[in-house]
């Protein structure tokens, strides 16, 4: 069953998923256009694709195996950002994942058999967002890993849109930082296993919808990316109704784990959020938007970073990526960060994350070094939708390559540091700003596809003498 709107169930009373007005629109302002706002170049292009973003209403409708969800065959692995140079070489964060991904499904009985498959080209690599999926970091999808399913309740049940990223399994030891310690492998049985039957026993009772909590997040100090503890609190607290009041009705110890990594996890929201903000792109890049620079990727695969624009949502544009910057959680080890790496980007790009530190003033403490003197007043130069719902918290959405072209200024994006040699895994907290010239170079691309095409040269009459 789905919630359309005020959560169905009675155990959500009192949560951050019931209340009034959930399906309230998402729309836009028909009288602001980007042309009228700072850094503003063509809001017209950009129309069709605003309004379609604008109009999304992501819930949690379900848990799924991705060999389900994406029909994902065996010895294939989705990674994040943009499709690799060669699939043979991977940054050593992300070869550690795919290793671990290898034992994990039983192609492998040990390192060296994984390895000797990845560089024989016998695992198949490829981008998880050209599959709908997003995935963390280093992290990997394979066929039995267990992917939180999120939908568009506007256009739900009819023409379901939909977006996919892994199930969270909290803190601890995990794939998405690539390092090759083997207790990941026990968290991954148990995130596929026990987690994904507890938390889809929830989902049956109802779906989630998503924006009150990231809008409980936004007013309680979360940018939605580096940091999501508001958001959680609010999502563990619909989740903890629904079990108290017997949405599991298996065993006991299962739903006290559950429990208890729901309330010691401040970042299990993540990636339900970044399916969610891929869901948002997703419609602009679906909107037969022709010309418009809207940004609807923005990821990097540990080697180069990509980005993804509406008018042309199936070609990468892609550079030599650096590496983030930040605060170490070991300030005495010097190791170098991998360069940026995850399909996390996709936050940023629909305007949180970086684009919205103003609301976290805890991370932007944390980053005050590294941040540049404009970061206030920078996300308005670059982002273009208006969304009511946002506005009301001084953010708007959607960021426009050719705004950042224009200003000369790149976009912010708040993601985890790990360590380039796939060893100490988390490093800490970063900011990566990815390069203007990428930006600049993909608009010229997409803008030029509305060029007419070269007229014929008409030939002159022959003059016939007499």
């Amino acid at each position: 069953m789905v919630c359309f709107g005020p959560c169905c169930s009675r155990a959500c009373a009192g949560c951050f998923c019931s209340g009034s007005g959930l399906r309230r629109a998402v729309s836009m302002s028909a009288t602001q256009t980007h042309s009228q706002r700072p850094g503003g170049s063509g809001g017209a292009l950009h129309d069709a694709a605003k309004a379609a973003l604008a109009a999304v209403e992501p819930a949690w409708l379900a848990v799924r195996t991705a060999r389900e969800a994406l029909d994902l065959p065996d010895f294939t692995l989705l990674h994040a950002g943009p499709p690799l140079a060669d699939p043979r070489h991977l940054a050593a964060p992300l070869r550690m994942s795919c290793v671990l991904a290898c034992l994990y499904e039983g192609w492998a009985h040990d390192d060296a058999e994984a390895v000797r498959l990845l560089a024989g080209g016998r695992i198949t690599l490829q981008a998880a967002q050209d599959h709908g999926a997003v995935t963390p970091l280093a992290a990997v999808i394979s066929p039995r890993s267990a992917l939180v399913e999120v939908v568009d309740l506007a256009s739900y049940p009819s023409t379901p849109a939909r977006a996919w990223s892994l199930l969270s399994s909290g803190a601890g030891p995990q794939l998405r930082f690539g390092v090759g310690d083997r207790a990941i492998l026990a968290r991954m049985a148990w995130r596929d296993g026990a987690l994904a039957e507890v938390l889809g026993a929830c989902l049956r009772v109802g779906s989630i919808p998503l924006w009150p909590l990231a809008e409980a997040g936004l007013r309680g100090g979360d940018d939605l990316h580096a940091r999501t503890a508001a958001a959680q609190l609010a999502l563990s607290a619909c989740l903890q109704a629904r079990l108290d009041a017997g949405a599991w009705a298996g065993d006991d110890a299962e739903r006290h784990g559950v429990s208890a990594m729901l309330a010691a996890s401040p970042l299990f929201f993540l990636t339900l959020w970044m399916a969610a903000c891929h869901l948002l792109l997703a419609a602009a890049a679906g909107s037969s938007a022709p010309g418009s620079t809207l940004v609807v990727g923005l990821a990097g695969n540990g080697e180069q970073v990509g980005i993804r624009l509406a008018g042309r949502p199936g070609a990468w544009f892609v550079a030599p990526a650096g590496a983030p910057s930040g605060p170490r959680l070991d300030t005495a080890a010097s190791v170098d960060a991998a360069p940026f790496l995850g399909d996390s980007g996709v936050i940023d790009a629909m305007g949180f994350g970086g684009q919205a530190l103003a609301r976290a003033p805890e991370t932007a403490s944390a980053l005050a070094p590294w941040l540049p003197d404009d970061w206030r007043q920078r996300p308005a130069r670059l982002l273009t939708a208006h969304i009511p719902r946002l506005a009301s918290l001084g953010l708007h959405a959607a960021l426009d390559a050719a705004a950042v072209a224009s200003s000369g200024r790149a976009p912010l994006v708040t993601v985890a540091m790990l360590d380039a040699a796939g060893v100490r895994g988390l490093l800490g907290r970063g900011l990566y700003m990815p390069p203007v010239e990428l930006f600049t170079r993909a608009a010229a691309a997409v803008r030029a596809d509305l060029a007419p095409p070269p007229a014929t040269p008409t030939a002159l009459p022959t003059r016939i003498q007499s």
